[in-house]
C-alpha cells in the first residue's frame, strides 16, 4: 500500500524537486566532504614534508634543555638545527656559505635529495649546494675548510625538504653535522645564528606540547605549525580547500531552501486528498503510515542516489585535482558519510516536519470549505527555531568557520533588505500607472497577495545571491593566483650584488637578451625606537630580528598606497600598513633604526599594502635615495630566463661572488595548482547551479495551481492568450529585477566578509553585480514567465484548471 501510494505520488513535480534537492545535498556533502578530508590529510603530510617535521621552534639562542626533555617525555621526536654564515676555503679560494648544521635525526619528515642518493651529513663530512660546488670546484671526496675545521665533501645537496623560499638568502648552502660546529670556531659571541628545533609526533602529543610551549615562548621565538606555515604552495591549496567548503555551504543552503519550498507546496496540494480519505473513513494511524512511509521512501532514494552521485563527483574532482595533490592521498574517514546521511535526515526533519504535520492534521471539513486549514506550529515560532537549528548544524559541520558567518550575515542583510525593498517596491507599484495593460495586470497580481510576493522574492533573491557569490569568489580566487604568478614572472633571483656590479650585471643580462627586473638595494638593520622611546620587543616579532630595508624612487606596482603621499623625502619613510597596525603607529610617527654603523630616524609619511604571498621582493620599509648610504648594502634583482641555461654558467664565471636562486619549480607548481583547481571549480559551479535552478523551479511550481485557476477565470471573461502571456512575462520580469537588486546587496555584504576575513583578499565594491544581477534576474524570470504562460494556456491545462476550480 505504501509503495503503491509512493509510485502514484512520484509523478508530482514538487515531490520530484524534493528528491532531487535532497539527492544533490547528499552528493555535495559526501563528495566535497570526502575530498576535503583527504586533501586536509594529504596537505598536512605535504606541509610536514616541507617543514621536515610537525612543528618548528625558531629562536635566536639555544633554548633550555628542559623544554626538549619535556617534548621527549611526551613521546615526541626532536631534531636540532643551527644556521649561520661563515667563510669556506678550497685551497686559497674563499667563498661565503650559508651553513645549516643538523643532528643525525634530520629530516624528521620529507626526503633529503642528494647526489649520490641517500646521503646524510655525517660527522666529519659536509654536503654542498651545486652552486658552492661549482664556485670552489669541489668534487666528491675533496677537502673543504669551514672555519678552523677541515671536512670532507661527501656529495651534493639537490633538495632540502625545509629549504623554503627566501629571496634574501645571500650565500649558497652547506649542510654539516651539528657535532662539527664547535670544531669550526665559527660561532663567537655576537655571531648571528638561528636555532631551529623540529618536533614530530601524534596529534595528541603535539597538542599537549602546544599548550606547554605557549606558556614558555619568548618574544624573539616563533612556534611554527602546519597551520601558520607561510609556504606559498600550501596557502594556495588551503584556499582551494576553503573554496570547496564554501561550495558545500552554498549547495546545502540552496538545497534546504528548495526542499522547504517544494515540500510545503506538495503538502498543500494534498490537503484535499487527505480530507477526502478521512471523510471515507481513513484513520489517523493508517494515514500516518502512508505519509511517513512515503517520506522514508523519498529519503531512501535520495540517500542511494546521492551516495552514487557523490562518489562519482569525488572521482571526477580527484581526476581534475590529481596532478596537484600528493601522490598518495590517505583514504577519507567515515565522517563525510556520517555528515552526508546525517544532513539528509536533519534537513528532512527540520524542513519537512511541519508541512507533513499540517497534512496529517487536515480536517475532513475541507471537503466543503477550502479555507479549513489546521493551525499547527505557527510560522512565527517555527521559522526562527528552524533557522537557528540549520545554522547550528552548519556551524558544527564547518567547525565555526568564518565562511558560515559571512554567508549568514549576507542572508540576514538580504532578509532585512527584502523587507525594506519588498514593501517599498509594493508601495511604488501601487502608484505606478502605465499604458500597458499587461504591466498593470502584473502589478495588480503582485499587490493582491503581498506575502506570496515577498516569499517569491526571498527564494529568487537567495538563489541569485548565492550563485553570484560563488561565481564572483571563483573569479577572485583565480585572479588572486594569477596576481601571484602573472605572465612573465621572474624565475631567478640574483643576490649579493655590490653597487659597482649593478651596471655590469644589467649590461651582461641585456647582452644575452634577458631583461632584469627592479634592482633593490638592501640594508639589514633593527627597529629599536618608536617616537624617541625604546621599542618594546614583546609587541611584534619584527622588533626581535634584523629587517631588510631598501630605497626606491618609484612605488612598486605590487605595493598600492593606502595612506599618505609618495615618494618619501629626506628623513621620511614608507611603512607596511599591517606592521604599522600591530605596532600602533601611523602617519607622522617617528621610528629609530640601529644599523651596523649608526642609529638614524625617519618619520612615517605613507603606508603601503604589501602582498607577502607574491613571489616578489617585499619590504616593511622603503626609504628615499641616499637615506641608507651610511649602511652596508647589497643589491638584489630578478629575471626570467627562457631556456638559455648556458648563460647561467657564464654569469657564474663572470661574477663568482653572486648568489643565484632558482624558483622556477615553485612557479610551475603554483601554475599547475591554478590550472587544475580552476577546472575542478567548474564542476563545483555546475553542482551549485543545479541546486539554484531547483530552488527557482520549486518557487515557480508553487504558483502554478493558483495562476492556472486565475487564467481560467480571465479566459472565461474574454481575456486573450496573448494578453495573459504578456501579463505573466511582466510579473516575472518585475520579480526578477527586484530580486536581483536585493541579491546584489546581500552578495556585496557576504563578499566583504569573505574577502576580508576568510580569503584575505583586498575588498572593493563590485559595481558590476548591481547592474548584472537585476538585468539577469529580470531576463531569466521573464523567460520562466513566458514558458509558464505557454504551458498554462494550453487547452488541456485550461480544461484541468476549470475542473479543479
Amino acid at each position: 500500500m505504501i509503495w503503491r501510494w509512493f509510485w502514484r505520488e512520484w509523478k508530482s513535480p514538487s515531490l520530484l524537486i524534493v528528491w532531487l534537492a535532497l539527492t544533490l545535498a547528499v552528493a555535495c556533502v559526501l563528495a566535497l566532504g570526502s575530498l576535503s578530508d583527504r586533501m586536509e590529510k594529504g596537505l598536512t603530510q605535504q606541509s610536514r614534508d616541507y617543514m621536515a617535521g610537525d612543528r618548528t621552534l625558531q629562536s635566536a639562542r639555544e633554548v633550555p634543555q628542559a623544554w626538549l626533555d619535556n617534548a621527549q617525555q611526551l613521546g615526541l621526536r626532536v631534531g636540532r638545527q643551527l644556521t649561520f654564515m661563515t667563510m669556506t676555503f678550497s685551497g686559497d679560494t674563499p667563498q661565503l656559505a650559508s651553513v645549516k648544521a643538523v643532528d643525525d635525526s634530520y629530516p624528521l619528515a620529507g626526503q633529503l635529495a642528494t647526489e649520490p642518493a641517500a646521503l646524510k651529513p655525517a660527522v666529519g663530512t659536509v654536503l654542498v649546494a651545486p652552486r658552492l660546488q661549482a664556485l670552489l670546484n669541489l668534487p666528491a671526496g675533496s677537502q673543504l675548510d669551514v672555519g678552523d675545521a677541515t671536512l670532507r665533501v661527501a656529495g651534493v645537496v639537490v633538495q632540502e625538504p625545509d629549504a623554503g623560499f627566501n629571496p634574501f638568502q645571500t650565500a649558497p648552502r652547506l649542510l654539516m653535522n651539528l657535532a662539527d660546529v664547535e670544531k669550526t670556531g665559527a660561532i663567537q659571541p655576537g655571531s648571528r645564528v638561528t636555532w631551529r628545533y623540529k618536533f614530530a609526533g601524534t596529534p595528541a602529543q603535539l597538542s599537549r606540547y602546544d599548550s606547554f610551549i605557549a606558556a614558555h615562548l619568548q618574544p624573539d621565538q616563533r612556534w611554527i605549525s602546519v597551520e601558520n606555515s607561510e609556504d606559498a604552495l600550501s596557502k594556495s591549496m588551503q584556499r582551494a580547500q576553503q573554496f570547496l567548503l564554501l561550495s558545500a555551504l552554498l549547495t546545502l543552503m540552496l538545497a534546504i531552501a528548495a526542499v522547504a519550498v517544494a515540500m510545503s507546496h506538495y503538502c498543500r496540494s494534498r490537503y484535499d486528498l487527505v480530507a477526502v480519505l478521512k471523510t471515507l473513513g481513513a484513520g489517523r494511524t493508517a494515514l500516518r503510515k502512508l505519509i511517513v512511509g512515503q517520506w522514508l521512501a523519498v529519503l531512501l532514494l535520495a540517500a542511494t542516489g546521492g551516495s552514487v552521485l557523490g562518489l562519482a563527483f569525488e572521482r571526477i574532482l580527484l581526476l581534475l585535482l590529481g596532478p596537484v595533490l600528493p601522490a598518495q592521498l590517505p583514504p577519507a574517514s567515515g565522517w563525510p558519510w556520517l555528515w552526508a546521511l546525517g544532513s539528509l535526515f536533519i534537513i528532512s526533519l527540520l524542513v519537512g516536519l511541519r508541512p507533513y504535520r499540517l497534512l496529517l492534521a487536515t480536517q475532513p471539513l475541507r471537503v466543503l470549505r477550502q479555507d479549513a486549514v489546521a493551525n499547527v506550529w505557527p510560522l512565527k515560532f517555527y521559522l526562527p527555531v528552524m533557522g537557528l537549528a540549520v545554522v547550528a548544524l552548519l556551524a558544527i559541520l564547518v567547525g565555526g568557520s568564518g565562511l558560515l558567518w559571512a554567508l549568514v550575515a549576507g542572508i540576514v542583510l538580504l532578509s532585512l533588505l527584502l523587507g525594506a525593498v519588498g514593501w517599498a517596491g509594493l508601495w511604488v507599484m501601487r502608484r505606478l500607472t502605465g499604458r500597458s495593460l499587461p504591466f498593470r495586470l502584473a502589478i495588480n497580481r503582485l499587490l493582491r497577495q503581498p506575502w506570496t510576493t515577498l516569499s517569491q522574492l526571498a527564494a529568487f533573491s537567495l538563489s541569485f545571491m548565492l550563485l553570484a557569490l560563488l561565481l564572483i569568489m571563483r573569479g577572485d580566487l583565480l585572479d588572486r593566483w594569477q596576481q601571484q604568478m602573472p605572465p612573465g614572472s621572474p624565475d631567478y633571483f640574483l643576490l649579493n650584488l655590490t653597487q659597482d656590479q649593478v651596471p655590469q650585471v644589467r649590461a651582461f643580462l641585456e647582452q644575452h637578451q634577458v631583461q632584469p627586473q627592479t634592482f633593490y638595494p638592501i640594508a639589514r638593520v633593527r627597529l629599536t625606537g618608536i617616537n624617541h622611546q625604546p621599542a618594546d620587543p614583546t609587541r611584534d616579532n619584527a622588533l626581535n630580528r634584523e629587517l631588510n630595508l631598501t630605497w626606491q624612487t618609484q612605488l612598486p606596482d605590487h605595493n598600492p598606497l593606502v595612506a599618505g603621499s609618495w615618494p618619501p623625502k629626506t628623513g621620511e619613510v614608507s611603512m607596511e600598513e599591517a606592521l604599522a597596525g600591530r605596532l600602533g603607529v601611523g602617519l607622522g610617527d617617528t621610528l629609530t633604526f640601529t644599523g651596523d654603523t649608526q642609529d638614524f630616524s625617519a618619520k612615517i609619511t605613507s603606508l603601503r599594502k604589501v602582498d607577502w604571498e607574491s613571489l616578489k621582493p617585499n619590504f616593511f620599509f622603503i626609504f628615499p635615495p641616499g637615506a641608507l648610504d651610511a649602511q652596508p648594502q647589497t643589491w638584489l634583482t630578478s629575471f626570467r630566463l627562457e631556456g638559455n641555461t648556458a648563460m647561467l654558467a657564464q654569469l657564474n664565471r663572470a661574477f663568482p661572488g653572486l648568489s643565484l636562486l632558482d624558483i622556477g619549480t615553485l612557479l610551475r607548481q603554483i601554475g599547475q595548482v591554478l590550472a587544475q583547481v580552476s577546472r575542478a571549480l567548474e564542476v563545483i559551479v555546475i553542482l551549485v547551479t543545479a541546486c539554484g535552478i531547483l530552488l527557482l523551479l520549486a518557487q515557480i511550481q508553487v504558483g502554478m495551481r493558483q495562476r492556472r485557476q486565475e487564467l481560467v477565470v480571465c479566459r472565461t471573461l474574454g481575456a486573450g492568450k496573448k494578453l495573459l502571456r504578456h501579463t505573466l512575462w511582466c510579473e516575472f520580469a518585475l520579480l526578477g529585477a527586484v530580486s536581483g537588486l536585493a541579491a546584489a546587496s546581500g552578495a556585496e555584504a557576504a563578499l566583504w566578509g569573505l574577502q576580508r576575513y576568510v580569503f584575505d583578499f583586498p575588498w572593493q565594491p563590485d559595481l558590476l553585480i548591481w547592474l548584472v544581477l537585476p538585468l539577469a534576474g529580470a531576463l531569466l524570470l521573464s523567460l520562466c514567465g513566458g514558458w509558464l504562460g505557454v504551458r498554462l494556456l494550453k487547452g488541456k491545462a485550461l480544461f484541468r484548471g476549470f475542473n479543479a476550480a
